[in-house]
């Protein structure tokens, strides 16, 4: 009997096709904070040096996202958060302003590197109260504007 079983999970396995690849923990955060970016640069385009540091973290989220999951489709996956993001805006605010802080201080130890980023900076467990103080007035003042 035990043999019958295993041959038919088998058989049941192969007909049903190989399982889609889930993405790994940190293709899932680049792919976040790269939303969360998104909004960051979205709602501070009056100002030119911001938008243009806010914008290369969204493509460099995106990398990552990108070689991570070996997929090539960062902008339609961030699309589709973005929209999950401002359905549940008026609910999620506070948390979204937090994740905010967090992908800033991650975003800053990738944008320290120049242009080109080699390595891949520990995603940040503990966040120093500059960076804390700095990304905490851009998420409120991003996702104040972003949700009106």
């Amino acid at each position: 009997m035990r043999k019958l079983l295993t041959l038919t999970s088998v058989a049941c396995v192969i007909a049903a096709g190989p399982a889609a690849p889930q993405p790994s923990r940190l293709a899932g955060q680049a792919l976040h904070c790269s939303a969360i970016f998104a909004v960051f640069a979205e709602t501070h385009a009056d100002d030119a040096a911001l938008a243009r540091k806010f914008g290369r973290a969204v493509e460099i989220f995106g990398e990552v996202y990108a070689k991570e999951s070996g997929a090539s489709d960062a902008a339609a996956q961030r699309a589709t958060l973005l929209e999950a993001f401002r359905a549940k805006l008026a609910e999620r605010e506070a948390y979204l302003r937090e994740d905010g802080v967090v992908c800033g201080a991650w975003a800053e130890g990738f944008l320290a590197q120049g242009e080109q980023w080699t390595y891949v900076p520990v995603y940040p467990k503990v966040i120093g109260a500059g960076v804390r103080a700095s990304y905490e007035k851009i998420a409120a003042d991003a996702f104040g504007r972003w949700g009106r």
